[in-house]
């Protein structure tokens, strides 16, 4: 007797559990509530709140950034409010206020997680939640199930053990078989629950479409193959009794009803199971034209064989034939009901017949072959740093040889390779989780924990339900970020507590909705696929981002330079928001686009870096861009200005009579008198002086962010859509300068603005800026992992 509990959802006396009565009246014994129950639990599971999502901290991260750009703003404001002119104070701050919130981020980080959904839309991965886009590509793990997500959802037969002889199914002589195949190929066609869908005649036999299980489908294929006609052995061989085959008794067992050949009526008895269990119930062997006793050595022979098929990743079955000629026997069935009720076939479990002193037919191997995309993206996975934990209920040797088919364990050596290659390290390890399935959670949760520290990759064999929610939970808990692939309702809780819920194609209903990605085609190497373009959104996003916040050292300078040092210079407001929407967001838009510069999959995960708004960003986009760009603007404002009669040392402190419009005889270096109107077309056209340096400088800057750290020409000009943003930038240089302003729509003379001496002052600036980039770029290629990169690599 076995001391191990048993659980009362596995007790034998339990039959529909859990199951909901949606119409009708019915009548049941409660024997759980609430959280107790097996959907309690898992509701209870599935409820627990998630992990933060990379997505959900850029935009905490992006509120807190703006929150602060307020609070500074305000603070200045409230400081600046005691100077004269205070429509002009108010104007300049909300200008400032206008070029240095992030209104574009939003816009940006929705745009890139829509166009990254297309891009993995079109590689079968369907996005349910845009914020998995971009944690994604941040997974340090990732859980996965072998069957199905690994290997094709089909199988074929592969071997046959008849007559004491192993049959290749790719070597084999159809024609030249015994009798005891076709009894072997006639058992596995009777006792099986698959059917030929409706609507198949004409279509070839092996195209036909099939419903049942895998397992079942592919013997009832090889059927077609062997047998003349499948429908005529059904019909002659009625099934009045099946059992169908559990997890706890690992049987199937069918009673047919048919004639001898004396056609007297009999009732014959198939099994269908496991080899250890379908054996112990057998006491003949079949072999060629006599029968034997199945004694203790002809067993081990057989179980050794059936275990050498599972260490070579076989699904084996064994079949058993009784006649049943006990007059009880017959009696038992011939009470049956067999016949039509609402034009279907009533057939009742069979449970109480003596499945014992069996005849012995033999065996049949089916294999479930791995996909050809598996192993490259197994190499891909530890390439790109992300730990692999295969899960299945599989037993350890079967799990083990699947293992070594799809690539995440390495294939067995001869002795003097092991003993050449003995100093490597496993890259993996098959762990048979049920030698901890007696302990307590807290006891099998430390296991596992230990079991994921320990292995560099993992199979567990044999995994509950509740370990696979734990594997999930420890690896969260250890600081991984976590994507869990699952197909059935027990796979929902561990999808729940993961970062990334993966479902595959044609799962339960409840898998789906929790899922944030569904496979389409319900293949892992598809999910490794789209991980390098959740990276390339993340490092497009910070090119987009560095590309945008060049502007505000800009808008900084102007804005100290005009109550510190008095010099009338402010970006108007309608040219701000020009500057924030036309001349940022629509390119930074286009950076989206850009293909990536290197192979993203042979980096490491960026889990300590995962910050959109970083230092290295705000170095380079404010000290070493924003800089450049600031001194642009402001040498095109002096030059301007110069020409006009004030030179530099004139518009200090000139602020606040510059804008009083009771003021008409302020005199420039050379003595001319300037009146209110004139010097609001002239502050017009520096308002459109400076949006065109800025849009400029912007052009250079967008072509120059394009790579991070490979060189512009070999990085190639692909992107077709930065290339037209590139002209816009151009185009609207040139309408800025033939067309009034856009402040100053209504005064007369304020486009005589020429655009040579323009680019002639901008060029220097626009030269120097391509310069610093390039060669700061040429730097960090020379010298990898040098304090330039760590400064400045963003």
């Amino acid at each position: 007797m076995s001391s191990k509990p048993l659980s009362k959802w596995s007790s034998s006396n339990m039959g529909l559990a859990c199951t909901h009565a949606i119409s009708g009246i019915g009548f049941a014994v409660a024997l759980a509530c609430g959280r107790h129950t097996e959907v309690g639990t898992m509701t209870d599971l599935c409820f627990k709140e998630r992990s933060f999502s990379r997505s959900q901290k850029h935009q905490k991260q992006i509120s807190y950034y703006m929150l602060l750009v307020a609070v500074v703003c305000f603070i200045l404001l409230f400081i600046t409010t005691g100077f004269e002119h205070g429509h002009i104070v108010y104007e300049v701050n909300l200008s400032l206020l206008i070029g240095l919130t992030p209104v574009y981020l939003p816009l940006i980080l929705y745009w890139s997680s829509r166009r990254t959904r297309k891009e993995m839309g079109r590689k079968q991965c369907h996005v349910r939640n845009l914020r998995a886009t971009c944690t994604l590509g941040l997974s340090t793990v990732i859980v996965s199930d072998l069957v199905g997500t690994m290997t094709k959802r089909r199988m074929r037969v592969s071997e046959i053990f008849v007559d004491m002889a192993l049959l290749s199914v790719d070597n084999m002589d159809v024609s030249a078989q015994s009798p005891r195949f076709i009894e072997l190929i006639r058992a596995s066609v009777l006792c099986n629950d698959a059917v030929i869908c409706p609507g198949n005649i004409g279509v070839p036999k092996m195209q036909k479409d099939m419903y049942g299980n895998i397992l079942d489908i592919a013997l009832l294929k090889f059927g077609l193959m062997i047998l003349p006609s499948i429908d005529l052995l059904r019909h002659d061989h009625e099934k009045v009794a099946n059992k169908h085959y559990t997890s706890e008794d690992k049987v199937q067992v069918t009673v047919h009803r048919t004639r001898d050949a004396d056609g007297h009526l009999k009732l014959i008895l198939l099994m269908k199971g496991h080899c250890e269990v379908v054996i112990r119930r057998c006491s003949t062997f079949a072999i060629r034209d006599e029968e034997l006793p199945l004694d203790e050595q002809l067993q081990e022979i057989i179980l050794s064989l059936a275990d050498g098929l599972l260490e070579a990743g076989r699904h084996v079955r064994a079949f058993a034939y009784k006649e049943l000629s006990d007059e009880l026997e017959f009696r038992r069935f011939s009470q049956v009901n067999t016949g039509f009720e609402g034009m279907e076939y009533k057939y009742r479990d069979y449970l109480a017949v003596d499945t014992y002193s069996l005849r012995f037919l033999g065996m049949i191997a089916t294999y479930n072959p791995p996909r050809s995309t598996i192993p490259k993206a197994v190499d891909r996975c530890r390439a790109a740093g992300i730990k692999l934990i295969v899960v299945t209920q599989r037993k350890p040797k079967m799990a083990k040889a699947l293992a070594v088919d799809v690539g995440i364990l390495p294939a067995p050596l001869d002795t003097f390779q092991a003993v050449s290659l003995k100093r490597m390290p496993p890259t993996a390890e098959v762990v048979d989780m049920s030698q901890y399935a007696d302990e307590k959670a807290q006891h099998q949760r430390r296991h596992i924990e230990q079991l994921i520290l320990n292995q560099q990759d993992l199979v567990c064999a044999a995994t509950s339900t509740d370990q696979l929610h734990w594997i999930a939970d420890a690896c969260r808990r250890l600081g991984a970020v976590v994507s869990v692939i699952g197909g059935t309702l027990h796979d929902t809780p561990a999808m729940r507590s993961s970062h990334v819920g993966v479902a595959k194609y044609g799962s339960a209903v409840m898998c789906e909705a929790s899922a944030d990605l569904i496979l389409l085609d319900s293949s892992f190497a598809t999910l490794v696929s789209v991980v390098g373009d959740s990276r390339l959104l993340f490092e497009n996003l910070k090119k987009a981002l560095a590309y945008c916040l060049a502007t505000n050292i800009c808008n900084i300078l102007v804005y100290f330079f005009f109550f510190l040092l008095g010099i009338p210079l402010y970006i108007h407001i309608m040219d701000e928001l020009i500057l924030a929407f036309l001349v940022n967001l629509v390119p930074a838009l286009t950076l989206i686009y850009e293909p990536p510069e290197e192979n993203l999959m042979l980096q490491m995960p960026k889990v300590y870096d995962d910050f959109l708004l970083n230092s290295r960003l705000f170095f380079v986009s404010h000290i070493l861009v924003g800089t450049i760009e600031a001194a642009a603007v402001f040498m095109t404002y002096f030059v301007f200005m110069a020409d006009k009669g004030f030179l530099p040392r004139t518009l200090v402190a000139l602020n606040i009579a510059w804008h009083d419009d009771m003021l008409d005889d302020i005199t420039d270096s050379f003595g001319q008198e300037w009146s209110s109107e004139a010097r609001r077309q002239l502050e017009c056209q520096v308002s459109s002086l400076c949006l065109m340096s800025l849009a400029a400088m912007q052009c250079t800057n967008l072509v120059l962010t394009k790579t991070g750290r490979a060189n512009l020409l070999a990085h190639g000009f692909r992107n077709w859509l930065l290339s037209l943003a590139v002209l816009f930038l151009i185009c609207l240089c040139v309408l800025l300068c033939i067309m009034d302003s856009t402040v100053c729509l209504r005064l007369e003379g304020t486009n005589e603005l020429h655009l040579g001496h323009f680019l002639l002052t901008n060029s220097p600036f626009m030269i120097l800026l391509v310069f610093l980039e390039t060669t700061r770029r040429y730097f960090i290629r020379l010298f990898p992992d040098s304090w330039l990169e760590l400064a400045t690599m963003y």
